[in-house]
């Protein structure tokens, strides 16, 4: 079921960009936030979301709805209508219900029902995102009739066909994040049709000093897409830095083992002559949402 087509685009009204609000913020939960899976043409596929009010007093109503959604290079969720992107998946989803109201302590399923059409015009990624809103009021010293739109997302990736993740570190270098702090920049390419999700190690080391690791857990690169990370460092650089990356991939559907190693990659860690934009949150986004 899909929502009365002001609701639907509604949604889209303030901003186009989704920020991932912890669920003690407005009192929500949801799982899964998350849901890879492939599908192939005319198949039928359903997924159960759970949406559960950790609220210990207050009764919340939310509206569901469907987005399309992309990330930026800087990793932050972007949305749009259902059905506007060229990769969007939202056009075979209904679900139910489209309104719920949770009271202290319950929890409501939301059915989610997909069927790929019998053709497509390419194979690989496509995407949808079931958004849950409410708006709440906001306590403000000397204000009153102040309401704040809340929300939060289940992001879907539905693979078509033969999938290919091709991922590959294509720069590196010094730079200094928005709040001052030097940080290393990476930038990813994946010209492949289907997304790539990395996790693995970085590794600084020098002619002195001690060897610098730091993980990369989660982190997703589009099909056919390019994404900047910053990585802030703390602590000092050994003298010659060299940089080493380590990675798997562990969404690799043209593998039976669904995980291909990246190849390793190393290069002289120097100032990059442009900074890299921190984005606003430094975690990955898709290790709050995607």
């Amino acid at each position: 079921m899909h929502l009365l087509t002001a609701l639907r685009y509604g949604l889209f009204a303030a901003a186009t960009t989704l920020v991932a609000i912890p669920a003690s913020a407005f009192g929500i939960g949801l799982q899964p936030t998350t849901v890879e899976m492939t599908i192939e043409p005319g198949q039928r596929q359903r997924q159960v979301v759970n949406l559960g009010n950790v609220h210990t007093e207050k009764t919340i109503s939310l509206t569901i709805g469907l987005a399309d959604w992309t990330l930026d290079e800087n990793g932050q969720i972007q949305l749009a209508p259902p059905g506007e992107r060229e990769d969007s998946a939202s056009e075979w989803v209904r679900f139910s219900p489209a309104f719920v109201t949770l009271k202290p302590g319950e929890t409501q399923q939301i059915i989610i029902d997909m069927s790929a059409p019998m053709r497509t015009t390419r194979e690989g990624d496509f995407r949808f995102a079931m958004i849950a809103s409410t708006i709440l009021p906001e306590s403000r010293s000397g204000q009153s009739g102040v309401w704040k739109k809340y929300q939060i997302a289940s992001l879907f990736y539905l693979t078509m066909g033969k999938g290919q993740s091709s991922p590959e570190i294509t720069a590196s270098g010094l730079t200094i994040a928005a709040n001052g702090q030097q940080a290393i920049g990476l930038t990813f390419e994946n010209p492949g049709n289907a997304h790539a999700r990395l996790r693995g190690q970085v590794e600084i080391s020098g002619d002195s000093g001690e060897t610098i690791k730091m993980p990369i857990s989660n982190l997703v690169v589009l099909h056919d897409g390019k994404r900047n990370f910053v990585m802030p460092i703390s602590a000092d650089l050994p003298s010659n830095p060299q940089i080493k990356v380590q990675l798997d991939n562990i969404y690799a559907p043209q593998n039976p083992s669904g995980m291909v190693a990246l190849p390793s990659y190393g290069a002289p860690l120097v100032l990059k002559e442009a900074a890299v934009e921190t984005p606003a949150a430094l975690i990955d986004a898709e290790t709050t949402l995607e």
